[in-house]
């Protein structure tokens, strides 16, 4: 079977993603660790601290690197509002582990094993988009497709 360029292209985007998003949880997590031993009665501050710090290494290597897209106004807003839904997902599953009685320690690991692809469908559509505009108009597109197929 001949592979297409465009499933080349997106597994290697996959790739990149997970190469970019293994560097940026090891900077979260060389930053949250140290911190929950600091602070134990405080761990959701932890993370979100190593959150924050990897915040930016993360647009970086996601446009330059995995998605090999310009970084912009536009994407930046966008890559903030992904970041930003990333974030509550992680801090409610976060939370969640801890509730059910997994250590500070491991809680962050089944977190992002659950959010890995749920954030990479969210960085892909936001930083392959133009701009804000463009985003608009392929959820637009969407949306109008769904409509369509449901006739």
């Amino acid at each position: 079977m001949v592979e297409t360029q465009s499933k080349k292209r997106h597994r290697g985007e996959v790739l990149r993603f997970a190469i970019t998003g293994a560097l940026v949880t090891f900077i979260l997590y060389a930053v949250y660790l140290p911190l929950s031993y600091i602070m134990p009665n405080y761990v959701g501050i932890a993370y979100s601290i190593g959150f924050i710090v990897s915040f930016i290494t993360n647009f970086v290597l996601s446009n330059y690197y995995t998605f090999r897209t310009k970084p912009t106004i536009d994407r930046a807003i966008l890559f903030c509002i992904v970041q930003f839904i990333n974030y509550m997902l992680q801090i409610i599953c976060f939370k969640f582990f801890i509730w059910i009685g997994v250590s500070n320690v491991w809680a962050p690991v089944p977190v992002w094993a659950f959010i890995f692809p749920i954030n990479f469908l969210l960085m892909r559509v936001a930083l392959k988009s133009a701009s804000i505009k463009d985003l608009m108009h392929r959820i637009m597109n969407i949306e109008r497709r769904n409509i369509n197929t449901k006739d």
